[in-house]
């Protein structure tokens, strides 16, 4: 059955973390508006299936390599190639992102460092390889950088993940108008809990509403085509959540916490 969603205009988009969760998810939503794509992650075998799959789906040129984002002087030349193979990158989507969750005072710190290299140190890289491709390109481009809900209402057991998702959009938000100057725009997305391998071994039981992936990415999208600046997905009930935490921050904190 033929979609009832609009077609993009013939872009091109790269999306970090793209072998599982919202990467995918969103690579599939890309795909049914007629979008090309670059795919990168750690796991190879998974991003070739993955590409398999989206061209005998839709009519779409789907390109793939291997990369952990941690490297960072292997982002640029993948970059450059990828925009040789599909003409140029509109879109950079820095998606690619760890969870591990620990209890405070355990003494596992290094879990920790993991998360902040590759949720903050990762991601910026990420936009310093995209920003640079998009002067090399000219014409701009776009920037959409996934941050998290958890940056508004810290995870006690997964406290460096917050903290890094924060972080992140905290770098980003103060990166926007120098990057408007030169027609690249910058959309910071924040996701509530979905439904991910991001959430394996962790105790997403407690978590209030977990979304599916699918529905996530497509809003995702929309937000990113729009190029709004900051968005919270899905909606319901985040963003009604967000606006509720701010009239009544630490009574609506400290009860959801209690479930965490």
């Amino acid at each position: 059955m033929p979609s009832l969603l609009p077609r993009a205009e013939q872009k091109n988009i790269l999306i970090t973390g793209a072998s599982s969760g919202i990467g995918e998810a969103l690579a599939w939503a890309c795909a049914k508006r007629g979008m090309n794509l670059a795919l990168v992650a750690r796991r190879l075998d998974r991003l070739e299936n993955l590409a398999e799959r989206i061209r005998e789906r839709y009519q779409v040129q789907v390109e793939v390599a291997a990369l952990n984002i941690c490297e960072n002087e292997k982002i640029m030349p993948i970059f450059m190639g990828f925009s040789e193979l599909l003409g140029r990158i509109d879109i950079v989507v820095a998606n690619a992102g760890i969870l591990k969750s620990r209890k405070v005072g355990d003494g596992r710190i290094e879990r920790d460092a993991q998360v902040f290299e590759t949720n903050v140190l990762g991601a910026i890289a990420t936009s310093e390889s995209a920003i640079s491709l998009f002067r090399m390109q000219g014409r701009g481009g776009h920037l959409a950088v996934i941050s998290s809900y958890s940056a508004f209402m810290p995870l006690p057991s997964g406290a460096a993940y917050s903290a890094s998702k924060a972080a992140v959009s905290s770098y980003f938000n103060a990166v926007r108008a120098p990057l408007l100057r030169e027609n690249i725009g910058l959309s910071l997305i924040y996701p509530g809990f979905v439904s991910t391998d991001l959430l394996q071994g962790f105790n997403s039981h407690g978590l209030p509403i977990i979304a599916k992936a699918k529905d996530v990415a497509e809003e995702i999208l929309t937000a990113i085509l729009a190029k709004k600046k900051n968005a919270i997905v899905p909606k319901l009930p985040w963003a009604v959540l967000y606006q509720m935490q701010k009239l009544v921050p630490n009574a609506l904190l400290n009860s959801v916490q209690k479930f965490l």
